[in-house]
């Protein structure tokens, strides 16, 4: 067993994954469908059917036949149990919405470099006079070692990302190599699957119920075992419960389990803890870059539109987080010594804040806004009295008095440099800021301040930006992360339809069951049945519809990625080790995943196998 359960380990392997090809639930979907609207076409002949049998005196001959129907009625009822009732923990991983692990930065910091307007880095090298000339030609590290050419460097001094690095090499510009959206590899979703697994904080959890005891009261477990330590603002790792009600006359409580109540209720089931049989399914979402990843996510959580997390945190779709993230709302920020000698920023200017980063490029300025700063300072001035006497005082003056300073309000787009979406912060100095070239593969542009490699050349052929300070901004709060927990859910939940769809059916049989109880008037109440089965078959069919959506839904043949794990005997301890050994997964940068392991339980169909087929994965 062993050897077999290695092999095993060593052939798990990662498929790409399109949900429009799990072709038997969906064929048997469609097949369902046409039954029901032939059935709904042919219910005239069915009851002209009924009325001839009814008129044949042998009821007392089907009683046998009566007896089987019922047997099999009650092996269907506990088929549909399964199907419809069949659990699983799962567990989200997400870097970028829920953000419960935490991505990191796709680049390092440096000094910033001068850059040419076509975004080349410059350098200084040395000629044949030893004098230091500027070049846009990337020298070797052996020369920059040697002191022929160093990196011209921006004044003052400033760490950026993407900056020079004397320690990663100068052949590659670090510019070229980083994202705006932090990365996590597919290869870190599986290492979070499976440090999950491992979680000794990750248990089930109950929560206080409205009128629980008071905290300090002895409560109860499920057997009637006391506890001590009861704490309403506490959540605890066992279902607990009251001492029930006293008997009528006052007596010790004869039937404990009859007369308690829950006084707490479950919130988290914690992860799984399986010693023996279980299967899991793995699904990593992984793109090369993250316009490609939002893309295929998007479609990816329309499969699944009832779990909570693909629900949004806000009530929004998913679709409407993806462009938060790909293109931010804009805000409105209150500037405050703009200086005019420099001119005022103007619509379709682009600024960005010296110490904190943000940039934005502004869409409108409110008129009215527009005014003089009001500015005062404390001045040294000496004064005489009448008697001749001198003294010196402080006075309050108005350095502004020429309203060379002003204030506005600005409202602007903001945009997502290397480091993210940087906020600005109160105090911090706004510069006007042009392109120098452009950042990572997804072209982003690279902002620098207007006049930058001006600044060691003489005064009058320096170029000097627009200029002002930071009043205010109005930003929303960004969500704590979390790290990711293990969650509860049933088929139901994950497959939209799927509850109603057997539902339907298992109410149809639970009817059925009750006409065949009583063979003596079993035909008449199949006739009167098929009157109302007309409205029963276009609820069936409406929901068969509704089912059949998810299966039309067609993933990239790249992105998506599914590994199963049929049921295996050693528990947690072989599903890590699989997920660990399985090959097949790109290292992709931007992922994002979610893993389904099956509850136990003796039911006729495994639920991992039932999620496998449904989602074409056999």
């Amino acid at each position: 067993m062993a050897e077999f359960q290695a092999l095993l380990r060593a052939k798990a392997e990662w498929k790409p994954h399109q949900i429009a090809k799990a072709g038997d639930i969906g064929a048997m979907a469609e097949a369902a469908k046409s039954l029901a609207e032939t059935v709904k076409s042919t219910l005239s002949l069915a009851s002209a059917a009924m009325e001839i049998v009814k008129l044949l005196a042998m009821l007392q001959s089907i009683n046998p036949l009566l007896m089987a129907l019922e047997a099999l009625a009650d092996e269907v009822l506990k088929q549909i149990q399964d199907l419809k009732e069949a659990g699983f923990w799962y567990l989200y991983v997400d870097p970028y919405f829920i953000k419960n692990v935490n991505p990191m930065p796709a680049f390092t910091y440096g000094f910033e470099q001068l850059r040419n307007p076509a975004g080349d880095r410059l350098w200084l090298t040395k000629d044949d006079f030893d004098n230091l000339v500027e070049t846009t030609n990337t020298p070797s590290d052996a020369d920059i070692s040697a002191g022929y050419s160093i990196p011209f460097l921006a004044t003052p001094r400033k760490l950026i990302p993407g900056g020079y690095n004397p320690y990663k090499g100068s052949a590659i510009d670090p510019l070229s190599q980083i994202s705006p959206y932090p990365k996590f590899s597919s290869k870190q979703v599986i290492t979070e699957m499976v440090k999950a697994f491992e979680d000794e904080g990750d248990v089930p959890r109950f929560k206080a119920v409205d009128k629980s005891p008071k905290s300090g009261s002895v409560v109860y477990d499920k057997e009637g075992n006391s506890y001590s330590g009861w704490d309403r603002m506490k959540d605890f790792g066992l279902q607990l419960y009251d001492i029930g009600k006293d008997q009528e006359d006052g007596s010790v409580i004869k039937d404990y389990e009859a007369s308690r109540l829950p006084i707490n209720t479950k919130v988290s089931p914690g992860k799984p803890n399986i010693l023996g049989n279980s299967g899991a399914i793995a699904i990593v979402i992984g793109a090369p870059s993250f316009d490609i990843f939002a893309e295929t996510f998007d479609k990816f959580s329309k499969m699944f539109t009832d779990i909570p997390e693909f629900a949004g945190a806000t009530g929004k779709s998913l679709a409407d987080s993806f462009n938060e993230i790909i293109t931010p709302a804009n805000t409105i920020i209150k500037l405050t010594q703009c200086d005019t000698n420099y001119g005022l920023f103007t619509v379709g200017d682009t600024i960005g804040g010296d110490i904190y980063g943000g940039i934005l490029e502004i869409t409108e300025i409110n008129a009215d806004s527009v005014i003089a700063s009001s500015m005062s300072t404390l001045k040294e001035t000496t004064i005489t009295d009448d008697a001749g006497n001198t003294r010196t005082v402080n006075v309050v003056v108005n350095p502004n008095e020429d309203e060379r300073w002003v204030d506005m309000e600005i409202t602007g787009k903001p945009y997502r440099t290397v480091d993210g979406l940087n906020p600005f912060i109160t105090g911090d100095i706004v510069y006007e800021m042009e392109q120098r070239g452009t950042a990572g593969i997804g072209g982003e542009a690279n902002w620098v301040n207007v006049g930058q490699h001006t600044v060691t050349l003489p005064k009058k052929q320096r170029i000097y930006p627009k200029v002002g300070k930071i009043a205010m901004e109005k930003l929303a709060v960004l969500p704590d992360s979390i790290p990711p927990d293990f969650g509860g859910i049933q088929i139901k939940d994950i497959i939209p339809g799927w509850g109603e769809f057997f539902q339907i059916l298992e109410n149809f049989v639970k009817q059925l069951k009750g006409m065949i109880a009583d063979s003596a008037i079993f035909i008449q109440d199949m006739i009167d049945m098929i009157k109302g089965i007309e409205a029963f078959l276009d609820e069936l069919i409406k929901i068969i519809l509704e089912f059949l959506e998810f299966f039309q839904i067609t993933l990239p043949s790249t992105g998506v990625y599914a590994l199963y794990i049929p049921n295996q005997p050693d528990g947690n301890d072989g599903l890590k080790s699989i997920l660990k050994g399985a090959t097949g997964v790109p290292d992709l940068a931007y992922s994002a995943g979610i893993l389904f392991v099956a509850t136990e339980g003796g039911g006729s169909k495994n639920p991992i196998d039932l999620l496998a087929l449904v989602l074409g994965l056999l």
